[in-house]
């Protein structure tokens, strides 16, 4: 059978990001079915490859770790960390409050921290990739 690819906005109707989502942003198609939206954000250690829809131009790689109850990204010194659960089939996330550098954050690094703030969809990508879009951003993980 012949895996089918359809955008992002086809799939979540009343996502409010559905107009920033480029049309060329795949979601996997499984099954005869119906769509296969996978929405549970897998365990592991990633690094952010795009975000936006505009590969990462930072002098150094942005990070995110997922362990069973906590998102950690780091950033140099901006290390912004999440508890998440799922409720509903969606992933919801409450933010842990630390300290870190006082430094002005990088465009990159607040649509990082908004997905991460207002998660809305946690898609799988062709390649192999994971696609989170919410509080107004999008963006893309790769397994490290």
């Amino acid at each position: 059978m012949q895996r089918r690819w359809l955008a992002l906005t086809l799939l979540l109707p009343g996502c409010s990001q559905a107009a920033r989502v480029p049309h060329d942003v795949p979601v996997a198609l499984g099954s005869e079915d119906g769509p296969q939206v996978q929405i549970v954000l897998p365990l592991g250690e990633y690094r952010v490859a795009g975000v936006d829809g505009a590969p990462v131009n930072l002098t150094h790689a942005i990070t995110v770790s997922v362990s069973e109850d906590t998102i950690a990204v780091v950033s140099q010194c901006v290390t912004p960390r999440w508890n998440y659960t799922y409720q509903e089939g969606r992933l919801t996330t409450q933010p842990i409050i630390e300290a870190m550098c006082k430094r002005g954050r990088e465009p990159a690094e607040v649509a990082v921290e908004a997905v991460f703030d207002q998660p809305e969809a946690v898609l799988r990508t062709p390649e192999n990739g994971i696609y989170l879009a919410g509080g107004g951003h999008d963006l893309t993980l790769f397994s490290q």
